[in-house]
């Protein structure tokens, strides 16, 4: 015998209403809710600009680092243009030449007092700020790492034996390393005003491995650079 319920059908309770249709795409409130025209345009235009820059970016660097080519060299000063200074490499597409050597760069200043004397600061070791804020840094800044580096990597790649400047690379790289060391030196020093900057380098060979058989007989070297004046856009 099957026991029937009062109130209960074979389609359930008979008190129950019955689901009204939802409307076909309808979204929940949270959900339904979207930016304004104005603000997707505006984020359409930074996301085109932005990919824009990017494209145009990595394209300039491919040009720079990649073999010689026609179109390279079509184009080279656009290129070094906007490679020189900030985005220089000391290595090459497909053929590295990374340094060999551990290169210490000390600045030193020329300042004038306010009684119109002038004074000469003690040797500051540039090198060694980058290396102390580097040191025990699980995240080192960029800036830390490689600026200083291959800023003078630059300058030595683009002066002649006799210190002169090759070209305009040359004369960008100058004005790159006595920006970098009247930053770091002024422009307000020992009570006074930096006037000039020195700067010197002292490079040690890296040793090869034992096993390698190669001569490690390459000396340390030392290069003293003359006397640069500074003016207030080197301390921008």
């Amino acid at each position: 015998m099957v026991e029937r319920h009062e109130g209960v059908g074979e389609t359930g309770p008979k008190d129950s209403a019955p689901r009204e249709p939802t409307t076909s795409g309808a979204l929940p409130p949270r959900l339904n809710s979207s930016w304004s025209r104005p603000a997707r345009l505006w984020l359409a235009a930074v996301i085109v600009v932005t990919a824009t820059a990017v494209t145009i970016h990595l394209l300039l660097l491919f040009l720079y680092l990649a073999p010689a080519n026609a179109i390279s060299k079509e184009h080279r000063e656009l290129v070094n243009s906007y490679v020189y200074p900030e985005f220089d490499q000391n290595w090459k597409l497909f053929a590295p030449n990374p340094l060999q050597g551990n290169i210490y760069v000390d600045a030193r200043a020329e300042v004038e007092m306010p009684d119109g004397s002038r004074r000469t600061s003690d040797w500051v070791a540039l090198t060694g700020q980058d290396i102390e804020s580097i040191r025990d840094n699980p995240a080192p800044s960029h800036a830390d790492q490689n600026l200083l580096r291959q800023a003078w990597d630059f300058y030595t790649r683009t002066h002649d034996a006799k210190g002169l400047p090759v070209g305009l690379e040359g004369q960008l790289s100058e004005a790159y390393v006595r920006r970098i060391a009247a930053g770091r030196l002024g422009p307000g020093l020992l009570g006074g005003q930096v006037v000039k900057v020195q700067l010197r380098s002292t490079y040690r060979p890296i040793a090869p491995p034992r096993w390698s058989g190669e001569n490690d007989a390459e000396p340390v070297t030392y290069q003293t650079l003359t006397w640069w004046p500074v003016s207030k856009e080197d301390f921008r």
